[in-house]
């Protein structure tokens, strides 16, 4: 009978791998420990006043950047990949970020405090591109405040750089400009290296097909200069289950997902603002692009959005919706004591969110569609079967407490970091 464990190096490997389980055993009680605990919430400190450089006539503020220090690859040290530092990432078993859309006010902060300990990555909505290829920002970016408190709770700070701005989009002038784009690349990688970001975050929206391989250009370029000095590329794309489909066609998952950390799929705006009423995310849609992504983007770095919002609709389409947190639409059930209904399903699939309709004095009827928990956990699910990267929120601040009990109680339990844990310390097998 041939004995289980054969050689010295065997019996050691076995050993090891004993202990490590043994390891994540007592590390997962203790963090189911902490999940349950009540949060503590450090006293607020003063944000100091950003420097805004003096704006033109025709564009906002406008930073005027400090020379970078250029830091040593051999000792540059990535927050992501430093575990020996206490810096690893995902917390959990999976990457946990959110978007911050405005100012780290009262809201966002309680939200951001409470659930700090399983947060990896928080992307504050803080530039823009100008025409020239640099960068534009409000009196709210470059919140050091911010920033060290983040790194304090071990969360990474990566800020978005996005194309949602009034007038025209300078961004296809800048891609089809070859040095325009080298110069916005090096405006990019200054300011992470000066304000001390661990990356950066890519939110150009709504191009043309025509700009398919200008942008491809750009991320791999801003890929290769931020990796160069041991910084990020989060990049967030339109969903899509095809190639060309939606509005995503410019971006070439196949090009861009070699060079980025984190693909993050804006799974969200099913039925949007100028569309009619219906299910914001419904899951059976979050499932099928999910499931094309990997056919495409190694799913390691694949993160699916999850919206912690809903949006407001008159009901007779005499405009757009307006976009609510939890919180809003919470008061607005209470207010008019309203029923909430549950779409299950449809004949599409699994859809799980709720909408309610109310009539309002001054607008009329009005019908709202906003996720729920149960939704949530089944995207959670989905991302556990796919072995995804994680989740991004949109939006931090007001959302559905529920919603971070359900993200606890699934990813705090989370089979697949055990097992990525034991890959790293056993050798080749």
């Amino acid at each position: 009978m041939r004995h289980l464990v054969s050689s010295p190096l065997s019996a050691s490997i076995y050993a090891v791998s004993l202990i490590v389980w043994a390891l994540l055993v007592v590390d997962t009680v203790n963090l189911a420990r902490r999940a349950a605990e009540p949060p503590v919430f450090p006293t607020p400190t003063p944000v100091p006043a950003a420097t805004v450089a003096p704006a033109d006539a025709t564009s906002a503020p406008a930073p005027t950047l400090v020379p970078a220090t250029q830091t040593n690859d051999a000792t540059a040290v990535d927050r992501d990949l430093a575990p020996g530092d206490g810096w690893l990432h995902p917390k959990t078993g999976r990457y946990i970020a959110a978007w911050l859309p405005n100012s780290f006010g009262s809201e966002n902060r309680e939200s951001f405090e409470a659930n700090a300990d399983i947060l990896d990555e928080i992307s504050p909505f803080w530039y823009s591109p100008s025409p020239t290829g640099a960068l534009r920002f409000g009196s709210e970016a470059r919140d050091r405040t911010l920033v060290e408190l983040a790194h304090s709770k071990n969360v990474l700070v990566i800020p978005t750089v996005h194309n949602i701005v009034a007038g025209e989009d300078p961004v296809p002038a800048i891609l089809r400009n070859p040095r325009l784009r080298s110069y916005h690349v090096q405006q990019i990688v200054d300011e992470v290296l000066t304000y001390d970001y661990d990356g950066i975050d890519v939110d150009y929206e709504f191009l043309s097909n025509s700009l398919r391989d200008d942008y491809s250009a750009f991320i791999l370029e801003l890929a290769d200069a931020l990796h160069a000095h041991g910084k990020l590329l989060t990049v967030a794309v339109h969903a899509k289950d095809c190639d060309y489909c939606g509005s995503g066609g410019f971006q070439d998952w196949a090009v861009i997902g070699q060079v980025v950390d984190r693909l993050r799929i804006m799974t969200y705006d099913y039925h949007w603002r100028g569309s009619g009423p219906g299910p914001v995310a419904p899951v059976y849609w979050v499932e099928r692009v999910a499931r094309y992504a990997v056919t495409v983007v190694d799913p390691a770095k694949v993160v699916i959005g999850v919206p912690f919002y809903g949006y407001n609709w008159p009901r007779n389409g005499s405009g757009n919706a307006r976009g609510q947190t939890w919180a809003m639409i919470n008061e607005i059930i209470q207010t008019h004591r309203l029923s909430v209904n549950l779409m299950e399903s449809n004949q599409n699939g699994l859809v799980q969110e709720n909408w309610i309709t109310y009539s309002s004095r001054t607008e009329g009827q009005r019908e709202v569609w906003f996720a729920t928990s149960s939704g949530l956990d089944a995207k959670l699910r989905l991302v556990q079967e796919l072995d995804l990267a994680g989740i991004a929120i949109w939006r931090l601040g007001g959302e559905d407490p529920r919603n971070w009990e359900v993200i606890r109680a699934r990813l705090l339990q989370d089979p697949y970091e055990s097992q990525r844990v034991l890959s790293r310390l056993l050798p080749e097998h």
